[in-house]
């Protein structure tokens, strides 16, 4: 039997030596990403598909700032490293509960207990910084995005009157993904 011009055992025996390779690609990158490596690509893309109310001044850095997690600012300083947002070079940030975060586009908060995160969250309740975490009830606290894990996936929740609040715009594209309060 002949399809598209060559013999069908050809075809077939192409699409699945192109299928195993493709899978064991899969496999092979599948081992390789870590949590902190996999919350560092939501962050990024969090960042993408959220728009800021005002355009940052021309030559100044748009700052991803993460506050008690190490490991993931590690995995976001790599996931980063030589990409733009806009026109602007990406800077990741460490930053410690009594520093200003007030330059910060995107605040990643981790390790702290809720009262603390809390403070945090309230202190930028209207400034136009992204607030994520992974920290249980950062959503109901005012956080505007919150991570979990569900049945062994990321996941998260979006407080979108918060971002309201602070004059961002988080796309439609993230709010259809999140999951319910």
């Amino acid at each position: 039997m002949v399809r598209g011009g060559r013999p069908f055992g050809y075809t077939s025996v192409a699409r699945t030596a192109i299928a195993i390779v493709l899978l064991l690609r899969a496999v092979a990158f599948a081992q390789d990403v870590t949590e902190p490596a996999l919350k560092a690509a939501f962050i990024y893309n969090f960042a993408r598909f959220t728009t800021w109310p005002a355009d940052l001044p021309a030559g100044e850095p748009f700052v991803i700032c993460v506050l008690g997690d190490q490991a993931v600012a590690d995995a976001l300083q790599r996931t980063v490293a030589g990409r733009l947002f806009g026109e602007h070079a990406i800077v990741v940030t460490r930053v410690a509960v009594g520093a200003p975060k007030r330059t910060c586009r995107v605040l990643y908060i981790a390790g702290l207990p809720p009262g603390q995160a809390t403070e945090v969250v309230t202190e930028l309740q209207e400034a136009p910084v992204l607030t994520l975490s992974n920290i249980e009830g950062f959503a109901s606290v005012g956080g505007m995005a919150q991570f979990f894990f569900e049945h062994g996936q990321l996941r998260f929740r979006i407080t979108a009157e918060s971002a309201r609040r602070a004059g961002l715009q988080i796309s439609s594209r993230l709010l259809v993904m999140a999951r319910p309060k």
